[in-house]
């Protein structure tokens, strides 16, 4: 893949890891909350039905508040009070059963059904009655639902608050429940038990939604209804599983997929996929660099021409490096002292006639200053290089040809021997 493609690949993930990124966020600080979102009879809805309010008022009068999306019943401490407010119709046999068998529970009957407002979110339109049919149903209890235009005279109290009621009253029959707060006509708030388990149903939801907690009457009625169930450190649970709220699910790892959390799965998918993918083209260990500098001479030696090389002081190196070898001849051959440079080419030009040496010396130098004065140098001063370097080789010798390395060859011998003859 050429480095263009490669380079737009990379730009595509970064603007899908980003718009990603960005849709989190927007999820979390635009309003991706459900409690938001809902406008049912959650603690979660600020709507008239919903009770937010009494959650938020129980919490400011020092009581641990839990407001739970799964297993409430084991939440509830030993003098807490799990309160079921307004169970909907979807909720399973199952549930309701383990729910109303916790040690103390305060259910909360339904009586209306809310119209999300168009205009205002967490608003409702409007409401409508639940036939008593669908609250018995909803109760899951053998009960009868009576409905009174207004409140009736309470002639048993044992809350020691008076609720306020503006019409339509719900109110409840049954021979297994004993009147907590009732009148003949029926009762609001009953009560079941069973060995240390006990179960209170408040039949009118209106004193303790939101709408109902406008009339202090009804805020000091509620709080009093709770406090009668729970202990002095006992903790309230709203139970949140029967209006459909859960938590991840029966796997630990489901809220992985799960909205708004699956949008983190993908950014960590995406970003393991991008780092196999920058590792799947090497297999096995990878190929150990070489040290970036060698040891020994030879290193040294052209790490030093390279650096020549690169300052373009070639030509100069060359010239001084042929001027040096005549020297270093004259010195080998014990040249007359207190000769010039041009001294001693000529008596080395004598010696090399006098070893039949064809090379000249002088000529090279010549040759050298002469192209280090027209700047051309090169392959040119190279070759004059090697030139010297073997003439060295055949005045120090005196053999042409041979250097001393070459000392034992015979047929240097046989040469030596017939040029001496």
């Amino acid at each position: 893949m050429s480095s263009s493609g490669n380079s737009r690949t990379i730009v595509i993930w970064l603007v899908v890891l980003i718009a990603l990124g960005v849709g989190t966020l927007f999820y979390f600080v635009v309003g991706g909350s459900q409690s938001t979102d809902t406008v049912g009879a959650s603690t979660f809805s600020r709507s008239a039905i919903g009770y937010a309010g009494i959650a938020d008022v129980m919490h400011r009068v020092g009581v641990r508040v839990i407001k739970s999306r799964g297993d409430s019943v084991a939440k509830v401490n030993l003098q807490g009070v799990l309160v079921v407010a307004e169970p909907s119709g979807t909720a399973s046999p199952q549930l309701m059963s383990s729910l109303l068998n916790a040690r103390t529970v305060l259910l909360v009957l339904p009586k209306w059904t809310g119209v999300p407002s168009t205009s205002h979110a967490g608003w409702i339109d409007s409401v409508t009655d639940l036939r008593a049919l669908s609250v018995r149903e909803a109760s899951h209890l053998s009960i009868d639902v009576v409905r009174l235009p207004v409140a009736p005279t309470w002639t048993h109290n044992e809350i020691g608050r008076v609720p306020v009621f503006s019409d339509n009253v719900q109110l409840i029959r049954s021979s297994r429940l004993r009147p907590i707060v009732g009148s003949d006509k029926g009762m609001l708030v009953g009560e079941q038990r069973s060995g240390a388990r006990r179960l209170w149903v408040l039949a009118d939801p209106d004193v303790m939604e939101n709408y109902g907690l406008g009339s202090a009457a009804n805020a000091e009625f509620s709080v009093a209804l709770i406090d009668a169930l729970r202990g002095e450190d006992g903790n309230v649970v709203f139970d949140e599983t029967v209006h459909g709220f859960s938590d991840a699910g029966s796997s630990p790892l489901a809220i992985l997929f799960q909205f708004p959390f699956v949008l983190v799965t993908v950014q960590g998918a995406v970003a393991v996929a991008l780092l196999l993918w920058a590792t799947m083209r090497r297999f096995g260990a990878p190929i150990a660099l070489p040290p970036a500098l060698q040891a020994g001479k030879r290193s040294l030696i052209e790490t030093t021409a390279n650096l020549f090389a690169h300052t373009r002081h070639r030509p100069i190196i060359l010239q001084r490096y042929i001027h040096e070898i005549v020297q270093d001849v004259g010195r080998q051959l014990h040249a007359p002292a207190g000769l010039g440079e041009a001294g001693l080419v000529d008596w080395l030009r004598r010696v090399g006639r006098s070893r039949d040496v064809e090379a000249d010396c002088g000529e090279i130098l010549r040759r050298a200053d002469e192209l280090v004065a027209s700047r051309r140098g090169g392959a040119a001063l190279s070759a004059l290089a090697r030139d010297i370097f073997r003439w060295k080789r055949e005045v120090t010798d005196g053999v042409p040809g041979y250097s001393r390395l070459d000392r034992n060859d015979p047929e240097r011998d046989r040469q030596g021997r017939r040029r001496a003859g």
